[in-house]
């Protein structure tokens, strides 16, 4: 399982549960670094949500990044709170805890706005992704189509950018974000609507996250 420590975050008080363990996957805008003067920080929708509940909460917070596959398979087995920008389905509810959702997005795919294909065949999916499972289930149908797996939503931007693919899976919110700094555009309509919310593993922990995740989205604090 590869993850490493990025940070500490302690707010004034006593701490309930010790130190709150928290791993993340990077995906753009929700978890990443940025290039600043004084270094690389990480930044983020989610980076912010936590920590608002780092403050809110009074806990000090350990921050752990994972692969998206093991931030699902393996992250609450070790860790206390997993999020990044995670799609909740009903697949991942039967082994996941989920709080309520703190945004609603969905499902699509980009591709080169020089691309002037009716139809795309090649696709990037993000294992263990909303679009991985989705592919899976067009070859099942037998569509034609053909995919390639990667561990980031960077290498299927990659390879969407080399032209490997015709289009590539992201997340609506992370499509939105990267349409801002790449020649690329969504192609069709959003093929689902997801909602986004964080895994926990303690079910008192869980209760506060909910009821202060209902603040922020009555506050308009979480925005991209």
């Amino acid at each position: 399982m590869k993850k490493f420590l990025i940070f500490s975050i302690l707010f004034f008080g006593i701490t309930i549960f010790g130190v709150l363990k928290v791993g993340v996957a990077l995906t753009e805008p929700y978890a990443y670094f940025e290039e600043t003067d004084n270094g690389y920080l990480l930044k983020g929708i989610d980076i912010n949500i936590i920590k608002m509940l780092s403050k809110d909460l009074n806990e000090k917070v350990d921050i752990l990044v994972y692969s998206f596959p093991d931030l699902i398979e393996n992250g609450l087995k070790n860790i206390d709170i997993i999020i990044g920008g995670i799609h909740i389905t009903e697949e991942r509810k039967k082994r996941i805890k989920f709080s309520i959702p703190y945004l609603t997005t969905g499902l699509v795919i980009l591709k080169l706005k020089e691309n002037e294909k009716e139809k795309l065949t090649t696709y990037a999916v993000k294992k263990d992704s909303t679009g991985y499972k989705t592919v899976i289930q067009w070859k099942n149908k037998g569509k034609n189509v053909s995919y390639m797996v990667f561990d980031t939503n960077e290498e299927c931007l990659e390879s969407l950018l080399n032209r490997k693919v015709d289009g590539a899976f992201f997340d609506l919110v992370n499509a939105l974000y990267l349409m801002k700094k790449y020649p690329v555009e969504i192609y069709g309509e959003p093929l689902t609507k997801n909602d986004v919310g964080i895994g926990v593993r303690d079910n008192n922990l869980l209760k506060k996250i909910n009821l202060l995740l209902l603040k922020y989205r009555e506050e308009n604090l979480i925005n991209y």
